[in-house]
């Protein structure tokens, strides 16, 4: 068995796949009109098909449960929050700095389905080293290792 990646049920798959493409810059691999499926592994169904599919009654959906994120990481990170600034994003709070060094931002989708945006790991380390850290203390901080840091350091 191989497992292929998420699935998340979409009121509007329309609005859904110009979301993802959009914000996150995913692109289509293959799109059968109620199933849209993104490089990465991630899909999209729609709400209907879905019903169909599973026999579930639309009354067990639960949109904006909150315990499932869907994470992407950008190497340009400043340029994805600059680029979303004009764009009607719910943030579940302003960007952060996680304790090991990196920015995420965490919004949701626009069937509030939480997606948190990462910076890149191995710019964050180049960036945590720029700012002074040593191998060693980046390897500390970042909980990566220093044979990590190291080989990012030097891609």
């Amino acid at each position: 068995m191989e497992y292929r990646g998420p699935m998340l049920v979409v009121k509007d798959m329309e609005r859904s796949k110009a979301f993802y493409r959009k914000i996150l810059e995913v692109d289509i691999i293959s799109d059968f009109g109620e199933n849209v499926t993104f490089n990465g592994g991630l899909s999209l169904q729609t709400e209907e098909s879905w019903i169909f599919f599973t026999g579930c009654d639309k009354e067990v959906f639960n949109y904006q449960n909150n315990t499932v994120e869907f994470y992407f990481e950008a190497k340009d990170f400043d340029g994805f929050i600059e680029r979303t600034k004009g764009e009607e994003l719910e943030f579940l709070r302003d960007v952060a700095m996680m304790p090991w060094g990196q920015q995420v931002a965490c919004f949701y989708d626009p069937d509030k389905h939480v997606i948190q945006v990462g910076e890149d790991l191995t710019v964050m380390v180049k960036r945590l080293a720029a700012d002074g850290l040593t191998v060693d203390e980046l390897g500390e901080k970042t909980f990566l290792g220093k044979e990590i840091v190291e080989n990012m350091l030097s891609s």
